[in-house]
């Protein structure tokens, strides 16, 4: 389990590649449940569990398909569990991070820099590992891989805020929580649309 965690750090910070992790589904079951564990604890800090259950399994849903549907089209099927693996539990330690930084966002109607940095980095460090995941599931080149990632994250998003609109989002209860703000990133990406919708409202 040591070395797995620290196979998933590794890929987290762009230094592993999900090839180098075991084969099978036990490291893909590991790996899901630590980002789906992470992705719901940095939810409910800004949503009820009803709100941050559906969205987790949305966002966790429909990036599972998505690799799986690619790899098949690119007759790479065996490849999916530790693509898929190696996004979830890297996507943990991004979980991880954000936790503290939703958590310590300012009133709804305000807007502080540090705050907004920080989840710009997250933005960016989201992007960047879901980059690194296909670039190296596909062998792809680096900046195909950034224009995939990106986009996925707009059609993930749109999607999301399509299926459940924050009007009709629980919140959690707290004074500081704005009901237009949107979910905390996990995975896929994980985890990967939030920070974008953050700095565009605060845009």
């Amino acid at each position: 389990m040591a070395e797995l965690l620290r196979q998933y750090f590794r890929i987290a910070f762009l230094m592993g590649r999900p090839q180098e992790l075991p084969g099978g589904t036990a490291q893909l079951q590991v790996g899901l449940s630590l980002a789906f564990v992470t992705y719901m604890v940095a939810l409910l800090g800004v949503h009820g569990f009803g709100s941050a259950l559906v969205i987790a399994l949305l966002d966790l849903g429909c990036t599972a398909l998505a690799l799986r549907v690619a790899l098949s089209l690119v007759a790479h099927p065996g490849r999916f569990e530790q693509a898929f693996g190696g996004l979830c539990g890297a996507s943990a330690f991004v979980n991880a991070a954000a936790v503290p930084i939703y958590l310590s966002r300012p009133p709804a109607d305000t807007v502080e820099q540090a705050p907004a940095l920080a989840e710009f980095v997250l933005l960016v460090w989201s992007i960047s590992l879901l980059a690194h995941v296909l670039r190296h599931t596909f062998d792809v080149r680096l900046g195909i891989s950034i224009g995939i990632a990106f986009l996925y994250v707009l059609v993930l998003t749109t999607l999301v805020d399509a299926v459940l609109p924050t009007s009709d989002r629980e919140t959690a209860p707290s004074e500081y929580l704005d009901e237009e703000v949107a979910r905390p990133s996990g995975v896929p990406l994980a985890s990967i649309g939030e920070p974008f919708r953050v700095v565009m409202l605060l845009s």
